[in-house]
């Protein structure tokens, strides 16, 4: 069914979520659920595939004492399981001569706070945060010219570090959620901040799906719903 568009970007992924992945009390469905289930787990799957995904692995593979404001060869590889891989020299140079200016932007994004809470604010993901000067780090050399890291790969590096801040820009997930990658972050801040009648409308959702897969009890909102997303564009009919 044709998701409702909504001129308020944070409204467009709550009408996706109610028309795509919801019921018709705006709960998510067993189709919602069994594409979670089999991403992670393989059991009783609802699509056709090689389940569970190695995707599931992105955020397990992390040493004990792994500095969170340090990127690391772990976290290059992690971004692997999901499918794309980060060009050669930007992997030395984010694990050398970049490390410390990298280090410095990431000491300034706290890791505690997620997305959905209060004490998230939208300048949090403007053009002079720490988050947007970081992303434009990862995206370019020590010239300022590009090097093979687009939105995607850096939003996987940026999500291993911070996952219940940064969302994952697949290319799949924009487009089933016609959005843009100028708009992503603030769409999902919008989305997840938006409330009716004193509920917290997306991040309840997400809540309650991560809730009916015991598998995923440990994934951030973001990934949750980015994996169910996924999952519905990619094996749609």
């Amino acid at each position: 069914m044709p998701h409702q568009v909504q001129s308020d970007p944070g409204s467009k992924v709550w009408s996706y979520l109610q028309s795509e992945l919801g019921t018709r009390s705006a709960t998510p469905s067993n189709l919602a659920v069994g594409y979670l289930r089999t991403y992670l787990t393989g059991v009783e799957p609802v699509v056709r595939g090689d389940w569970p995904a190695i995707g599931r692995r992105f955020e397990h593979l992390v040493l004990t004492g792994t500095d969170p404001h340090v990127i690391t060869a772990e976290d290059l590889l992690s971004v692997s399981f999901l499918s794309v891989s980060i060009p050669p020299r930007a992997a030395w140079a984010i694990l050398t001569t970049q490390r410390a200016a990298i280090t410095e932007k990431l000491e300034q994004i706290p890791e505690e706070v997620s997305i959905e809470h209060t004490n998230c604010t939208l300048a949090m993901f403007e053009a002079d945060s720490p988050l947007q000067e970081l992303w434009d780090l990862l995206r370019r050399d020590e010239n300022g010219k590009l090097w093979g890291m687009g939105a995607t790969k850096v939003s996987k590096v940026l999500a291993r570090k911070r996952p219940h801040l940064v969302p994952i820009q697949d290319r799949v997930v924009v487009a089933e959620l016609d959005a843009t990658d100028a708009g992503y972050w603030t769409m999902w801040w919008k989305a997840m901040h938006l409330r009716e009648n004193g509920k917290s409308l997306v991040a309840d959702f997400a809540h309650e799906l991560r809730d009916r897969v015991p598998e995923a009890g440990k994934l951030s909102l973001l990934r949750t719903l980015d994996i169910a997303i996924w999952m519905h564009g990619t094996h749609r009919g």
